[in-house]
């Protein structure tokens, strides 16, 4: 199965890469796609996913942050059937919207985050309605700006996108595990619990991080 992996806000694909090596390690073919996170053009993003779909053989999406946003609206735009693409992940993607972006927005820095704030960043109800299984991670290691900009400091949170805004109705399975929102991307186990959602649809309960 090939991975196509989609980076966050502010990053590169380079980023992606320890993690798509991992991957590859345990059997996978990956591709990672850079695109403008604060300057999204949709089209030529979807395109890029487009031509990197394998002929003959099933995908997954991947995405990290924003990236596990990009993957829903990609699959919403494009309806590929589950023969063509049958499952996507998301690590610490804030699919009910992210209340870190609340205050920069009340404080009138809004512009610092491009239009990705138009593709789902800001606080809402979201639902899964996708025929892909969708796997969500969230890490519980608060390390980050969150505390600092909001209240929901007593919330789990990886540091960036709390536990609860990584959860979305509709998805398949959800894995909590000790990791930052950026340490995610560094994690063995994130990654053989990727392998393991890819190939039994559900995450691999004896190893979860942190329930």
């Amino acid at each position: 199965m090939k991975i196509i992996i989609l980076h966050g806000l502010y990053m590169h694909g380079i980023v992606m890469q320890p993690l798509a090596h991992k991957l590859e390690k345990l059997g996978f073919a990956t591709h990672v796609i850079s695109y403008n996170t604060v300057s999204i053009d949709d089209e030529t993003l979807f395109d890029e996913i487009d031509a990197a779909l394998p002929h003959g053989e099933s995908a997954a999406l991947l995405g990290h942050s924003l990236g596990g946003l990009m993957l829903k609206h990609y699959l919403q735009a494009r309806q590929p059937s589950i023969e063509k693409i049958s499952h996507a992940i998301a690590l610490g993607s804030p699919f009910q919207g992210a209340a870190i972006t609340t205050p920069i927005v009340n404080w009138g820095l809004g512009m610092i985050l491009g239009n990705a704030i138009e593709h789902g960043l800001t606080p809402q109800e979201a639902h899964w309605n996708l025929p892909q299984k969708l796997g969500s991670i969230a890490g519980t290691l608060p390390i980050g700006f969150l505390p600092l900009f909001t209240s929901s400091s007593s919330q789990p949170s990886d540091g960036t996108v709390s536990v609860e805004e990584t959860k979305i109705e509709g998805m398949t399975d959800h894995l909590l595990t000790k990791n930052t929102h950026n340490s995610l991307l560094a994690s063995d186990e994130v990654a053989q619990q990727i392998g393991y959602f890819l190939q039994h649809d559900h995450f691999n309960v004896v190893n979860r991080g942190a329930n």
